[in-house]
């Protein structure tokens, strides 16, 4: 399938997503669910997700949520998943050949301007997919118009990188080897966007919903069965991922032996298990 141009405001995205971190997210795509499942399940038992009910997945992907929706909605629901990252949604093609599921579709579109027929959705969900827009207000009135009148948005996102010692011991370890690019400051596209909640009131409000509330989920997250065995994860992810990618294969060793010493603290008899805090957030159109 021919990858998804990098045009429009989001290019940057695009292009990132469909280049060696999208094709990484790809291959480790098993990996990463068994992961972040629990906490996108989290998330949609807050939402109101009915069965009968026709639902966006926005950054679906490499489709896991978008086939446990259509799960929920049964054979009466229909459910659009929605990613830039060809490399994902090829993950999801397949995984939905292989179950054979009606009512589900996938399209390599950005949703920030994907051409929504007004009205058509009961609700618009993401696991971790919405913390990525250039310009975030821009986007979530664009994905607004795509819902009913009284439809439910809900989304998870991460905290800080203070609350997420999965993201902060890799990128601390990366610190001592590597210099950090200049900051893009805080609010600067990415999965930390997020984290302070008056923000994603104001981008909310600004786009035009109502009943905002985001509630906060302090949990534990089995990154891996063990050190040795979560180590490549940790270090491909988020943050720590930029900041390691470019580095030689010399500096990336002793890296990924630091953090296999650092996640000595976080083995238990379930793997390694690491503290995540993110917000679980709903509105309404």
């Amino acid at each position: 399938m021919d990858r998804l141009q990098a045009v429009g405001v989001n290019a940057p995205q695009i292009e990132f997503w469909n280049g060696p971190a999208g094709e990484k997210w790809a291959r480790g795509a098993d990996g990463q669910d068994a992961m972040l499942t629990p906490l996108g399940i989290a998330a949609m038992d807050v939402c109101a997700i009915q069965p009968g009910d026709t639902v966006l997945d926005v950054g679906c992907g490499s489709g896991s949520t978008t086939l446990e929706i259509a799960r929920r909605v049964g054979a009466g629901g229909r459910v659009l998943g929605v990613d830039i990252s060809t490399p994902m949604l090829d993950v999801a093609r397949t995984r939905l050949a292989a179950l054979g599921v009606d009512g589900v579709s996938f399209d390599n579109k950005d949703v920030a301007t994907y051409p929504f027929e007004a009205g058509t959705f009961d609700n618009v969900f993401s696991r971790f997919g919405v913390m990525f827009f250039i310009d975030p207000v821009a986007a979530f009135t664009n994905i607004r118009t795509g819902l009913k009148p009284g439809g439910q948005l809900g989304f998870v996102c991460w905290q800080g990188l203070d609350k997420n010692p999965r993201m902060a011991v890799p990128v601390n370890i990366a610190l001592k080897y590597v210099t950090a690019p200049p900051s893009r400051g805080p609010e600067a596209p990415g999965p930390l966007s997020f984290a302070d909640p008056d923000r994603v009131r104001r981008i909310l409000s600004g786009a035009g919903f109502g009943d905002i509330n985001m509630e906060a989920l302090e949990t534990m997250i089995r990154v891996g069965p063990d050190a040795p065995g979560s180590v490549q994860k940790l270090m491909e992810s988020g943050q720590a991922g930029r900041l390691i990618g470019p580095a030689s294969e010399a500096v990336k060793a002793r890296i990924a032996d630091d953090i296999v010493e650092a996640l000595a603290d976080y083995q238990t008899d379930d793997g390694v298990m690491m503290g995540g805090a993110v917000w679980i957030v709903t509105a309404t159109a």
